[in-house]
Protein backbone atom coordinates (compact mmCIF):
# COMPACT_ATOMS: atom_id res chain seq x y z
CA UNK A 1 0.00 0.00 0.00
CA UNK A 2 2.79 2.44 0.93
CA UNK A 3 4.67 1.63 -2.26
CA UNK A 4 1.56 2.26 -4.35
CA UNK A 5 0.91 5.54 -2.56
CA UNK A 6 4.50 6.64 -3.24
CA UNK A 7 4.10 6.13 -6.99
CA UNK A 8 0.75 7.94 -7.02
CA UNK A 9 2.30 10.96 -5.28
CA UNK A 10 5.33 10.89 -7.60
CA UNK A 11 3.07 10.69 -10.67
CA UNK A 12 0.95 13.69 -9.72
CA UNK A 13 4.03 15.66 -8.70
CA UNK A 14 5.51 15.06 -12.14
CA UNK A 15 2.45 16.17 -14.07
CA UNK A 16 1.86 19.29 -12.00
CA UNK A 17 5.37 20.58 -11.32
CA UNK A 18 5.63 23.70 -13.44
CA UNK A 19 7.86 26.56 -12.41
CA UNK A 20 5.77 28.81 -10.16
CA UNK A 21 8.28 31.09 -8.43
CA UNK A 22 5.56 33.42 -7.21
CA UNK A 23 4.54 30.86 -4.60
CA UNK A 24 8.04 30.77 -3.10
CA UNK A 25 8.42 34.38 -2.06
CA UNK A 26 6.95 36.19 0.93
CA UNK A 27 5.02 39.38 0.27
CA UNK A 28 6.69 42.50 1.72
CA UNK A 29 5.16 43.93 4.89
CA UNK A 30 3.91 47.40 3.92
CA UNK A 31 4.06 48.45 7.58
CA UNK A 32 7.80 47.67 7.79
CA UNK A 33 10.25 50.44 6.95
CA UNK A 34 13.40 48.31 6.71
CA UNK A 35 15.15 47.25 3.53
CA UNK A 36 18.43 46.29 1.89
CA UNK A 37 20.12 47.98 -1.07
CA UNK A 38 23.23 46.93 -2.95
CA UNK A 39 24.88 46.51 -6.30
CA UNK A 40 26.99 43.81 -7.92
CA UNK A 41 29.55 43.81 -10.74
CA UNK A 42 27.76 40.91 -12.43
CA UNK A 43 24.30 41.17 -13.99
CA UNK A 44 21.77 39.54 -11.67
CA UNK A 45 18.61 37.65 -12.47
CA UNK A 46 17.60 37.18 -8.81
CA UNK A 47 18.49 38.71 -5.46
CA UNK A 48 16.94 36.75 -2.59
CA UNK A 49 16.81 37.51 1.15
CA UNK A 50 16.18 34.69 3.62
CA UNK A 51 15.12 35.44 7.19
CA UNK A 52 16.90 33.41 9.88
CA UNK A 53 13.80 31.32 10.51
CA UNK A 54 13.95 30.27 6.83
CA UNK A 55 10.19 30.60 6.66
CA UNK A 56 10.26 34.02 5.01
CA UNK A 57 12.00 34.50 1.67
CA UNK A 58 11.92 37.82 -0.18
CA UNK A 59 12.70 38.70 -3.79
CA UNK A 60 14.35 42.04 -4.57
CA UNK A 61 13.54 44.44 -7.33
CA UNK A 62 16.40 44.88 -9.82
CA UNK A 63 17.60 48.07 -11.52
CA UNK A 64 20.59 49.39 -13.49
CA UNK A 65 20.48 46.54 -15.99
CA UNK A 66 20.35 43.92 -13.25
CA UNK A 67 23.37 45.25 -11.35
CA UNK A 68 21.47 46.92 -8.49
CA UNK A 69 18.98 45.30 -6.11
CA UNK A 70 16.50 46.70 -3.60
CA UNK A 71 14.52 44.90 -0.91
CA UNK A 72 11.69 47.07 0.38
CA UNK A 73 9.43 46.70 3.44
CA UNK A 74 11.46 44.04 5.22
CA UNK A 75 10.45 43.26 8.81
CA UNK A 76 13.06 43.72 11.56
CA UNK A 77 15.42 40.76 11.68
CA UNK A 78 18.61 39.18 10.36
CA UNK A 79 18.86 38.15 6.73
CA UNK A 80 21.17 36.15 4.50
CA UNK A 81 21.32 36.92 0.78
CA UNK A 82 21.58 34.71 -2.29
CA UNK A 83 22.47 36.32 -5.63
CA UNK A 84 21.99 34.52 -8.94
CA UNK A 85 23.79 35.94 -11.97
CA UNK A 86 22.86 35.86 -15.62
CA UNK A 87 26.08 34.01 -16.47
CA UNK A 88 25.20 31.06 -14.23
CA UNK A 89 26.78 31.73 -10.85
CA UNK A 90 25.25 31.77 -7.37
CA UNK A 91 26.72 33.79 -4.49
CA UNK A 92 25.44 33.17 -0.96
CA UNK A 93 26.08 34.10 2.65
CA UNK A 94 23.78 31.54 4.27
CA UNK A 95 24.19 30.77 7.96
CA UNK A 96 24.39 26.99 7.76
CA UNK A 97 26.56 26.22 10.79
CA UNK A 98 30.06 24.84 11.31
CA UNK A 99 32.05 22.77 8.84
CA UNK A 100 30.90 19.18 8.29
CA UNK A 101 34.45 17.95 7.60
CA UNK A 102 34.40 16.05 10.90
CA UNK A 103 31.58 13.73 9.79
CA UNK A 104 32.53 10.08 9.53
CA UNK A 105 32.64 8.54 6.06
CA UNK A 106 29.50 6.53 6.82
CA UNK A 107 27.60 9.55 8.11
CA UNK A 108 28.64 11.67 5.11
CA UNK A 109 27.56 8.90 2.74
CA UNK A 110 24.15 8.64 4.39
CA UNK A 111 23.77 12.42 4.21
CA UNK A 112 24.31 12.31 0.46
CA UNK A 113 21.80 9.48 0.13
CA UNK A 114 19.08 11.25 2.11
CA UNK A 115 19.43 14.44 0.07
CA UNK A 116 19.48 12.47 -3.17
CA UNK A 117 16.28 10.60 -2.29
CA UNK A 118 14.41 13.61 -0.90
CA UNK A 119 12.91 14.58 -4.27
CA UNK A 120 12.88 12.02 -7.07
CA UNK A 121 11.18 14.40 -9.53
CA UNK A 122 14.51 16.15 -10.12
CA UNK A 123 16.88 13.73 -11.83
CA UNK A 124 20.10 15.62 -10.99
CA UNK A 125 21.33 17.44 -7.89
CA UNK A 126 24.42 18.91 -6.29
CA UNK A 127 25.13 19.95 -2.70
CA UNK A 128 26.79 23.36 -2.82
CA UNK A 129 27.52 23.68 0.90
CA UNK A 130 26.60 22.14 4.26
CA UNK A 131 26.90 23.21 7.87
CA UNK A 132 26.38 21.42 11.17
CA UNK A 133 24.77 22.87 14.30
CA UNK A 134 24.50 20.38 17.16
CA UNK A 135 22.58 17.37 15.92
CA UNK A 136 21.28 18.94 12.73
CA UNK A 137 22.70 19.78 9.34
CA UNK A 138 21.66 22.51 6.93
CA UNK A 139 22.41 21.93 3.26
CA UNK A 140 22.25 24.37 0.34
CA UNK A 141 21.18 22.21 -2.60
CA UNK A 142 20.56 22.74 -6.29
CA UNK A 143 18.35 20.40 -8.32
CA UNK A 144 17.73 20.15 -12.05
CA UNK A 145 15.14 18.25 -14.05
CA UNK A 146 16.17 17.92 -17.69
CA UNK A 147 13.69 15.16 -18.51
CA UNK A 148 10.12 15.47 -19.77
CA UNK A 149 7.86 17.69 -17.67
CA UNK A 150 4.09 17.68 -18.13
CA UNK A 151 1.77 20.53 -17.27
CA UNK A 152 -1.46 19.95 -15.34
CA UNK A 153 -3.25 19.97 -18.71
CA UNK A 154 -1.13 17.04 -19.85
CA UNK A 155 0.81 19.18 -22.34
CA UNK A 156 4.59 18.97 -22.38
CA UNK A 157 6.43 21.86 -20.76
CA UNK A 158 9.07 22.86 -23.27
CA UNK A 159 11.69 23.65 -20.64
CA UNK A 160 14.08 22.32 -18.04
CA UNK A 161 13.51 23.15 -14.37
CA UNK A 162 16.07 24.36 -11.83
CA UNK A 163 15.57 24.77 -8.07
CA UNK A 164 17.60 26.01 -5.10
CA UNK A 165 16.63 24.96 -1.57
CA UNK A 166 17.85 24.87 2.02
CA UNK A 167 17.33 21.47 3.63
CA UNK A 168 17.37 20.78 7.37
CA UNK A 169 18.27 17.24 8.46
CA UNK A 170 18.26 15.77 11.95
CA UNK A 171 20.88 13.27 13.09
CA UNK A 172 19.84 9.72 13.95
CA UNK A 173 23.00 7.78 14.99
CA UNK A 174 25.10 7.79 11.79
CA UNK A 175 22.09 8.44 9.55
CA UNK A 176 19.99 11.53 8.81
CA UNK A 177 16.30 12.33 8.58
CA UNK A 178 15.01 15.27 6.55
CA UNK A 179 13.02 17.66 8.76
CA UNK A 180 12.17 20.55 6.43
CA UNK A 181 13.13 22.05 3.11
CA UNK A 182 12.68 25.67 2.04
CA UNK A 183 12.68 26.40 -1.68
CA UNK A 184 14.26 29.76 -2.47
CA UNK A 185 14.47 29.67 -6.29
CA UNK A 186 12.58 27.75 -8.96
CA UNK A 187 12.73 28.69 -12.63
CA UNK A 188 12.23 27.00 -15.96
CA UNK A 189 14.97 27.28 -18.59
CA UNK A 190 15.37 26.52 -22.28
CA UNK A 191 15.80 22.80 -22.91
CA UNK A 192 19.42 21.74 -23.19
CA UNK A 193 21.20 18.45 -22.75
CA UNK A 194 22.96 18.02 -19.40
CA UNK A 195 22.86 21.73 -18.37
CA UNK A 196 25.60 22.69 -15.89
CA UNK A 197 24.88 23.49 -12.27
CA UNK A 198 25.42 27.04 -11.07
CA UNK A 199 29.00 27.91 -10.26
CA UNK A 200 28.91 28.35 -6.49
CA UNK A 201 30.62 30.98 -4.32
CA UNK A 202 30.31 31.52 -0.58
CA UNK A 203 30.65 35.22 0.33
CA UNK A 204 30.38 36.03 4.03
CA UNK A 205 29.45 39.69 3.39
CA UNK A 206 26.08 38.45 2.11
CA UNK A 207 25.21 36.95 5.50
CA UNK A 208 24.09 38.12 8.94
CA UNK A 209 22.64 41.41 7.67
CA UNK A 210 20.65 43.11 10.41
CA UNK A 211 17.62 45.10 9.29
CA UNK A 212 15.83 47.52 11.62
CA UNK A 213 13.54 50.36 10.55
CA UNK A 214 15.76 51.88 7.88
CA UNK A 215 17.26 50.72 4.58
CA UNK A 216 20.63 48.99 4.97
CA UNK A 217 22.92 50.03 2.10
CA UNK A 218 25.56 47.40 1.30
CA UNK A 219 27.10 49.59 -1.39
CA UNK A 220 28.98 48.10 -4.33
CA UNK A 221 29.78 44.47 -3.54
CA UNK A 222 33.12 43.06 -4.65
CA UNK A 223 32.07 39.50 -5.36
CA UNK A 224 34.78 36.82 -5.20
CA UNK A 225 36.00 35.25 -8.41
CA UNK A 226 37.06 32.04 -6.74
CA UNK A 227 35.78 30.01 -3.79
CA UNK A 228 37.67 30.87 -0.58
Amino acid sequence: MKRALFFIIAFFSAISCEADPGRIYTAPDNNAQGGIDGSAPAELTHAIAINRDREHVYLAGLADGGHAFHFAHLPVGKYDLVLVTKNGAVYEGLALGDSTDSLSAVSAKHLQERISLADSFFNRYTIHRTGIDGDRILAFVERIRDKTILKQSGEKLDANLRRLEIIELQQATDDWQMVTTRHIYREDEPISENPPFFKHFYFSALGNIRVVDTVKDLGALSLPKNNP
